[in-house]
């Protein structure tokens, strides 16, 4: 995959889509997302951000967790900066279009579902 592949998937997909060297955000399903990538580390990642770590209500972390396990897949529940992502990190020559559009969706479920079902929005695994 390379970044100007990229580039038309999300301009495809995609609204207010806004490009900056390697950082790209947009907006899908009234969802900000922001993809980073690295051509030379072989990496990429679609994050949003959920919310202040300091914001967290008790059990909420121990539920992203578990679904990072069960309901998640792809995208992950991560925490930054003292900020919980949604994330998607995958490694850009293995990537394809349908995992790319995958992924999208993913994380702007994750982030949504935060709270609630805590969920990817694909498939449930397991538990």
């Amino acid at each position: 995959m390379t970044p100007e592949r990229m580039m038309r998937i999300i301009v495809d997909e995609c609204d207010e889509v806004k490009e900056d060297k390697n950082v790209v955000e947009f907006t899908f399903r009234g969802v900000q997302l922001v993809l980073v990538y690295d051509v030379n580390a072989d990496r990429m990642r679609i994050i949003s951000v959920v919310c202040d770590v300091e914001n967290l209500k008790p059990g909420e972390l121990q539920k992203a967790m578990e679904a990072n396990f069960h309901s998640a897949l792809d995208a992950r529940y991560a925490i930054s900066n003292d900020t919980v992502w949604a994330a998607f990190i995958h490694p850009l020559e293995e990537m394809t279009e349908r995992l790319l559009r995958s992924a999208i969706r993913q994380v702007a479920m994750a982030k949504v579902t935060f709270g609630e079902e805590y969920s990817s929005g694909e498939l449930y695994f397991g538990g």
